[in-house]
Order: structure tokens, then sequence, then C-alpha cells
């Protein structure tokens, strides 16, 4: 199989007449493939939804695999940005720790705050 796969792209790459033009080929094609897969990386991830059926361990390291595959491709995904994504796919079960985890992250942002104000007066 690999020989009719060089031989395929040996017949695509006769016309070019430097190796650069070569490597301009073979990076757009491949970019192609790049944006496909940080495309199915994202469409994993909005997609992901736990099941009540489902323990929320397994729902979770399914979501973490997604975004070491974002990662991998290029797809740069902050930190507040995957705990949203981690909050939407969890059912509605969980909202108490939702609202929890948000009064703890507003609680430590206002001490940070504080914190801050008093260093700089």
């Amino acid at each position: 199989m690999l020989v009719s796969v060089s031989s395929v792209l040996q017949e695509q790459h006769e016309n070019f007449h430097t190796t650069k033009d070569i490597m301009i080929k073979l990076e757009d094609l491949l970019r192609g493939q790049v944006a496909l897969a940080r495309q199915s990386a994202t469409t994993n991830l909005m997609n992901s939804q736990h099941k009540i059926s489902t323990p929320v361990k397994e729902h979770i390291l399914k979501l973490m695999g997604f975004f070491v595959e974002a990662e991998d491709n290029e797809d740069e995904l902050d930190m507040n940005t995957q705990i949203e994504i981690v909050f939407k796919s969890l059912t509605k079960e969980f909202a108490g720790f939702k609202v929890a985890y948000k009064a703890l992250t507003l609680t430590q942002f206002m001490k940070d705050e504080l914190i801050l104000n008093l260093f700089m007066n």
C-alpha cells in the first residue's frame, strides 16, 4: 500500500520544478488535515454531554481526553473556557455544584482584589 501511495504522490508532484514547490503543496495538504482534526476535537467537546447512567469520573476523563486532543491540534482553550465546557456538559443534578464553585471563585477573586488594593495603597 505504501508503494501505491508513494507512486500517487510522485505522479501528483511531477510538474513541480523545485523541492520548495513540493513542500508548499504538502504543507497545504497537511494544513487541511490539521484544520479537520481541530474541528473534530472541538465538535467532540461541544457535543459531549454527561449521561445520568455514566459516572462523573468517566465523563470528566473523557472530556480531559478531548481537551488534550484539542491542544494537540493547536486549539488553545484557556482554563476558564475548559471549566465552562465541563459545566455545560453536566446534568442538571450538578446545578448546586456549579453555583458553589462560582461563589467560591468570586469570593477568591474578591480576596485577591482586596489584597492587591492593600499593596497598591
